[in-house]
């Protein structure tokens, strides 16, 4: 699928048609600002250790942080679920997106790799354009190893396409209508990062780091464009196992597109992206997704004897809040987890035609068809309303870790508390030319799930930020409702 560049630094991560981390070290991050939303590999860093942590403490049959046992036993809880997804720890992402109109010919299977007595005889079972360096027998074991993962065969072909860094590139910048929207809603993405104290750059600062990283290889390493039924790999960005997770992870949106179109779900985080700042229905849709593409990935690579090895963080992820990088690694992450707790991608066709109601039962899998969120009165607000909605289960994960890509092992169990205790909320972002106010509504599943909030909200509003805000933690009956103003820089 592709990446959108849209400026709400959820959705616009989210539209980017999910994006995730990748191989220890190398996470395919969902754009963050700008380009034209579809599929997705995005590399990041430093970041999979966030949602690797999140992830380990996201069952809740496994983790119940909510227990009156406290956080040591949390602690212990949290590390065992790593038995569920051994590999998280290496993520890696896959972004697919809608450039290229190159041809692809179902009969190019060329290959620079090729073994001069073998090759000859092997036919492919992929159309392959351009050439990379793997033999004909190795991209057909891995397209036999997605179809296996996903129980389904491919209906046709898979199409590889090999194109230059700047081919690829080109192809992440959004069209101009996209580019509109984007733009138009540029100022409530900037005051909602702002509000928050996760960022000191002004409106046209932001979106043009956004729109920066969203159009390098930094961020998107690789992609999946249903618009031509072709997975892109640029050359010369990734290299080894790196190259073949992400593959991997591509095929598998080629694979599921073949049953599922893809594309509608594109368009429909597009949408998303352009009407709301943050969405917990674009969660849900690229957590199925990318956590399917993801888990087929995990499997490859445990199958064969993949290491991720960690690098430093790209110096373009360092620019944009951390909480952005974050919201683009947990669907991925989370995903995977729990497509794996369900039984893996063969048993989770049918999330697709019933997706989770809420990112709670996306990220708890037990949860799924019994934990129904409440519906939470709006808060009352003063000032222009820029944007509202819900956050969600997810959201809380994302508030309590905060901006911050190397969250202590504290802070991780007290997010997943946050989310495990999750009920409902409603938020609203407000403001006028000399401030930002986001304000929420919450309330909890159970009497203690609500003390938990209290105090950890309670916690945050002591927290230092990089940009100076004034936050507020009241309790009203069995609703908590927060606040977190700062000055506008426009």
């Amino acid at each position: 699928m592709d990446k959108a560049h849209t400026p709400q630094w959820r959705l616009l991560l989210g539209a980017l048609l999910l994006t995730l981390a990748a191989c220890g070290g190398e996470t395919e991050i969902a754009n963050s600002g700008e380009a034209a939303p579809e599929t997705e590999v995005a590399a990041v860093t430093e970041s999979e250790e966030v949602a690797e942590e999140v992830a380990e403490g996201a069952d809740d049959e496994i983790v119940d942080v909510a227990d009156e046992t406290g956080a040591e036993e949390a602690e212990t809880e949290v590390d065992e679920l790593a038995a569920v997804s051994e590999t998280a720890d290496a993520a890696t992402t896959a972004d697919a997106g809608t450039t290229a109109d190159a041809s692809t010919t179902a009969d190019a299977a060329t290959t620079t790799a090729d073994d001069e007595g073998t090759e000859a005889s092997v036919e492919p079972n992929f159309a392959l354009t351009g050439e990379l360096d793997l033999t004909t027998a190795e991209i057909n074991d891995m397209v036999s190893f997605v179809e296996q993962s996903a129980g389904r065969e491919f209906i046709t072909p898979p199409i590889i396409q090999v194109v230059s860094i700047e081919e690829f590139e080109a192809g992440l910048v959004p069209d101009a209508e996209f580019q509109a929207a984007i733009d138009a809603n540029s100022e409530t993405s900037a005051r909602f990062m702002q509000a928050l104290g996760h960022t000191t750059l002004g409106v046209d600062e932001l979106a043009a780091e956004f729109a920066d990283l969203g159009s390098s290889t930094d961020l998107i390493s690789a992609r999946y464009d249903p618009a031509t039924d072709a997975v892109l790999m640029p050359i010369g960005q990734l290299e080894g196992d790196d190259f073949n997770a992400i593959l991997v992870h591509e095929l598998l949106h080629a694979l599921d597109d073949q049953y599922v179109d893809l594309g509608v779900l594109i368009e429909q985080l597009e949408e998303l992206a352009v009407e709301d700042v943050t969405s917990d229905v674009a969660f849900q849709i690229t957590a199925v997704v990318e956590g399917r593409a993801t888990a087929t990935q995990f499997e490859w690579m445990q199958a064969n004897g993949v290491v991720p090895v960690q690098e430093d963080l790209p110096e373009s992820f360092k620019r944009v809040p951390a909480s952005a990088i974050n919201d683009v690694v947990l669907p991925y992450q989370l995903g995977a987890q729990t497509i794996f707790q369900l039984g893996g991608v063969e048993a989770t066709w049918d999330l697709y035609d019933n997706f989770p109601v809420s990112s709670e039962q996306m990220i708890f899998a037990s949860r799924i068809g019994t934990d129904e969120p409440v519906e939470v009165a709006r808060p009352v607000v003063d000032g222009e309303v820029f944007d509202e909605g819900v956050f969600g289960a997810e959201g809380m994960l994302l508030l309590a870790l905060g901006n911050n890509l190397e969250p202590s092992q504290i802070e991780v169990i007290s997010a997943i508390t946050a989310a495990e205790g999750w009920g409902g909320d409603y938020y609203v972002l407000t403001g006028d030319a000399a401030e930002s106010c986001l304000t929420a509504a919450i309330v909890a599943d159970t009497e203690m799930d609500f003390t938990e909030l209290v105090d950890l909200f309670t916690e945050w509003a002591d927290r230092e930020t990089v940009h100076p805000v004034e936050r507020s933690v009241a309790v009203e009956g069995e609703s908590l409702t927060i606040s977190s103003c700062a000055p506008f820089i426009s």
